[in-house]
């Protein structure tokens, strides 16, 4: 039989696609870290109150750092021309690159009428993010089983020992 041929990976791509994952991980991470905070002088706060509907991070949060990894994560993306995958966007607010964790930096609510509809709301700068439901077996293009089974249709089967 001929060479058996491996799937094409652009290991400029594999190295970006790891970065991406790494950065995604660590903005996780520090969106759930919690600390002890200290006084801060009045210098800080005013400098936030100037901001236009800014909400302040939380005392004692490292939602900044979260924010800078993600936002590091979609100037790679877009530098290397890389689509997202759909998880990891809608894991990010839009406006302000916080991490969307429910109950910690986001709240998730269910509306049922009159189509099923899933609100996110972005507890630092209250952004909303509505994703709605037409069809009950709605699934998201990346999680479908025949795009997973057409990509391993096209390998070709591995020669073992046991088959003939």
């Amino acid at each position: 039989m001929g060479k058996q041929k491996k799937p094409s990976i652009n290991p400029k791509n594999l190295q970006a696609y790891e970065r991406i994952n790494f950065l995604h991980q660590a903005s996780v991470l520090m969106s759930t870290i919690k600390y002890e905070p200290n006084t801060t002088t009045k210098e800080s706060t005013e400098k936030q109150a100037k901001v236009k509907d800014w909400q302040g991070d939380p005392k004692g949060t490292l939602l900044g750092t979260s924010r800078y990894l993600n936002n590091t994560m979609k100037h790679i993306s877009a530098k290397l021309v890389i689509r997202l995958d759909s998880h990891l966007k809608r894991m990010v607010c839009k406006r302000c690159d916080t991490t969307l964790l429910p109950s910690i930096t986001s709240t998730h609510r269910i509306k049922s009428m009159p189509v099923t509809t899933i609100i996110t709301t972005c507890k630092v700068c209250k952004a909303k993010k509505r994703f709605a439901f037409h069809d009950k077996d709605y699934v998201l293009f990346n999680d479908k089983a025949a795009i997973h089974d057409e990509q391993n249709d096209t390998r070709e089967p591995s020669l073992d020992s046991n088959t003939c």
